[in-house]
């Protein structure tokens, strides 16, 4: 199989998991609070640690530990933020909202590591965010969205630092050992807001509550397949894709409807992400990172 054709098979994968990850999310999120979707979601991660004794062994190499802690503390805000808008706004916004992280990656990487892009690469920023405003017009006017829509910002704001923050970490960490510790300290910083409000979840929510987790996990595996084929500029405006399927799931599951300003707004957005990350633009993540959706 040719390389670019296998990693947008595998973007595909990595985009309807995570669209169904967010659909359970969105679907639990009238029964359970946010805290404890967050734990769950990233419980299941746990999975990847293949075992706490390779996490403390492996933990013993870790280098840059303020790296680390920007990571794991961007990391687990997005968690909670995009959690919190699966909950209560249509999935479409939610994931369209959250995809503009993407733009939002050479800010970050402007902030954090000095990098520079050039003038068409902020414009392509700027053609994005109006795209965001004109998606979200309408869900303005409703009092009962604006802190969903904060949430999404937030959460956006902060998977895009901490993407960044990945990169300064592959300069002196294993790919895999940067997963082991942000697993472990999402696990950890969301088990204490959890317990506090636990409700605890119906027989029928299990089996829901397991595609909450094993779709983003998933989701994870089959992005880090992805970037095993291509490069991050390549496949990074794919991630767009979870747009359209969260649209689609929004619609079947949920009867949330598109609107005018949602096609629109999106376009601009999807214009945006693959003019950003177009061939011959900085990159703003190495090869071998393993992405993360939050």
């Amino acid at each position: 199989m040719r390389p670019l054709v296998a990693a947008t098979a595998w973007a595909v994968v990595s985009a309807i998991a995570f669209s169904t990850s967010s659909a359970a999310a969105k679907f639990l999120g009238q029964k359970l609070p946010t805290a404890e979707l967050s734990f769950f979601r990233a419980a299941f991660g746990v999975l990847l640690l293949v075992g706490a004794w390779r996490f403390l062994v492996g933990a013993r190499k870790a280098r840059d530990p303020w790296g680390h802690v920007i990571r794991c503390g961007l990391g687990v805000v997005a968690l909670y933020g995009f959690m919190h808008a699966l909950a209560t706004l249509p999935l479409a916004l939610a994931s369209l909202l959250f995809v503009t992280r993407v733009l939002l990656l050479p800010v970050a990487a402007r902030l954090m590591l000095g990098e520079r892009s050039g003038p068409a690469v902020w414009i392509a920023v700027t053609t994005g965010f109006v795209g965001a405003v004109v998606s979200l017009w309408p869900a303005l006017t409703l009092p009962e969205l604006r802190l969903g829509i904060a949430a999404a910002l937030v959460a956006s704001i902060s998977s895009a630092g901490s993407q960044v923050a990945v990169r300064r970490l592959t300069a002196t960490n294993p790919a895999g050992l940067i997963v082991l510790i942000y697993t472990a300290a999402s696990v950890a910083a969301t088990l204490p807001f959890a317990v506090t409000g636990w409700v605890a979840p119906l027989p029928s929510d299990w089996p829901i509550l397991a595609a909450l987790g094993g779709f983003a996990v998933l989701a994870q595996f089959a992005a880090a397949k992805a970037f095993s084929w291509a490069p991050v500029g390549f496949l990074a405006p794919l991630d767009v894709l979870a747009v359209p399927v969260g649209a689609m799931l929004g619609l079947v599951l949920f009867g949330e409807v598109p609107t005018a300003y949602d096609w629109i707004g999106g376009g601009l957005i999807v214009i945006a992400a693959f003019f950003v990350n177009r061939p011959g633009e900085p990159r703003f993540a190495a090869k071998e990172n393993i992405p993360h959706k939050v």
